[in-house]
């Protein structure tokens, strides 16, 4: 901070307090106006108590000159500081020369590298029940509606039978009619989420 700074800043806070003495002593001189009118009106003549307030209330008039007189000085002084500062300013605002004046560079242009794609093409997502294959798969589950993988299970149904009696009928007594009951595509595949563990859909082989 400068020393004109300093200058400005005390004189701004002498102003203040002048501001205050200044209502103060107007506030006195108030209160005696009042006081001497009461006892003009009592007494009907000029006393001893009246002159002390006349008194009173020159001095009062002499402080406010005083403090006004003053308060004219350092608001001048004030006004002068300003106006030499504002020369400063609009003197070294004319002193700049072309060659002075910075232009912003612009900043250098940044590479971002893109990655391109994964060979792997997307997994398929399949939304019609219908034609869920029997192998798990990634689907939308209809009770939580979340998209999932789903679970797969096989068990014996109509079609393990019938092909186990017609193996029957072959000739194949021996015990070979059971094999339907051991291969997966002679049974029927239920698709399972495996989140809400609903049932999707059976799907029937053969």
């Amino acid at each position: 901070m400068t020393s004109q700074d300093n200058k400005l800043e005390m004189i701004a806070t002498e102003l203040k307090s002048l501001s205050i003495k200044r209502q103060e002593l107007l506030e006195r001189r108030k209160m005696n106006s009042i006081f001497q009118e009461l006892r003009n009106r009592i007494e009907f003549k000029q006393t001893e108590g009246a002159a002390t307030y006349d008194h009173e209330i020159d001095s009062i008039d002499a402080d406010l000159k005083h403090l006004t007189e003053k308060k004219r000085k350092l608001q001048e002084c004030q006004e002068n500081i300003l106006n030499a500062k504002d020369e400063k300013y609009s003197k070294k605002e004319a002193s700049f020369t072309p060659s002075e004046i910075t232009v912003p560079t612009e900043p250098e242009p940044k590479i971002f590298y893109v990655e391109p794609p994964p060979n792997v093409p997307a997994p398929t997502v399949i939304l019609d029940m219908e034609k869920l294959p029997p192998c798990p798969c990634r689907t939308q589950c209809p009770e939580c509606k979340k998209f999932i993988i789903t679970e797969t299970s096989t068990s014996v149904s109509s079609v393990t039978w019938l092909v186990c009696f017609m193996t029957a009928l072959m000739g194949c007594v021996a015990g070979c009619c059971l094999i339907p009951f051991c291969v997966d595509r002679c049974k029927s595949t239920i698709h399972k989420c495996p989140n809400c563990r609903t049932s999707i859909r059976v799907v029937k082989q053969l």
